[in-house]
């Protein structure tokens, strides 16, 4: 009891250490300081929800970027007011109804999160159930067909043009609010009935599968999540840098 009480002491100190921070940070720093802080959230994010599934389920994943360009475009489109996106969209116009959509920079961050889930779940349903090589040239190649597919889509991504001037809400407390929501939600994922099982497929499928794990459903659950943190993180940087374009989100962000 003595033991879960100082524990739970150690996580506030350490919550109200990091708010703290932060709070002194986006008043005192320079803004070059706060760009590297935000950078460091961002990957935080994302090196997490790749290790859950590179490094918890062993599943040998080069699609990230991907689906950081998913949230990015979802997020912009829908928290870009009509008129940012008339003065970007000056070729080919936007299609309707994102034309006219403009929501609060939040939910836009969710709904990016759950459209990246859902692409996830659609590529990862057939692709896990290959392994080890094959499942990173397919999941590379999902990265790269997500890049070369938005340089194309003129009408709803205005293609290589990318999108500029996007509003700056990206801030110390939104990186690193999300970045300790992540690491609390997989680390109870990872320490429960779940994460025993993504650990097992881990070390030995035949064995997991064995004892009753769902080899499917544990592969795919990982890989969702995943997906899901990533767009949020993707969403979280096109803010913050104010413009995107596909390139920027080639393979090597996976890195």
């Amino acid at each position: 009891m003595k033991k879960k009480s100082n524990y739970l002491l150690l996580k506030i100190v350490a919550i109200l250490g990091v708010v703290t921070f932060i709070f002194i940070a986006q008043r005192s720093f320079d803004a070059y300081i706060i760009r590297i802080l935000n950078l460091c959230g961002i990957y935080v994010i994302l090196g997490v929800s790749l290790n859950l599934i590179n490094g918890f389920t062993g599943q040998f994943s080069l699609g990230h970027a991907g689906f950081m360009a998913i949230g990015a475009y979802v997020s912009a489109l829908l928290y870009m007011s009509p008129e940012l996106k008339e003065v970007n969209y000056f070729i080919t116009p936007l299609i309707w109804p994102l034309s006219v959509i403009q929501i609060p920079f939040a939910l836009s961050l969710i709904i990016a999160g759950l459209v990246s889930a859902g692409v996830g779940f659609l590529v990862g349903a057939p692709c896990l159930r290959l392994k080890g090589d094959y499942l990173a040239i397919v999941t590379f190649g999902f990265s790269e067909i997500i890049r070369v597919l938005f340089c194309n889509l003129q009408s709803i991504t205005n293609g290589p043009l990318g999108l500029k001037g996007l509003p700056s809400y990206t801030n110390l407390w939104w990186t690193w609010g999300v970045a300790i929501v992540t690491v609390w939600f997989i680390k109870n994922l990872i320490n429960g009935s779940y994460g025993r099982a993504l650990k097992s497929i881990r070390e030995d499928e035949i064995a997991a599968e064995a004892m009753g794990v769902n080899l499917f459903y544990h592969k795919v659950l990982s890989f969702v999540v995943g997906a899901f943190f990533a767009g949020i993180a993707g969403a979280l940087l096109g803010s913050l840098v104010m413009t995107i374009d596909p390139n920027t989100f080639s393979f090597f962000m996976t890195f």
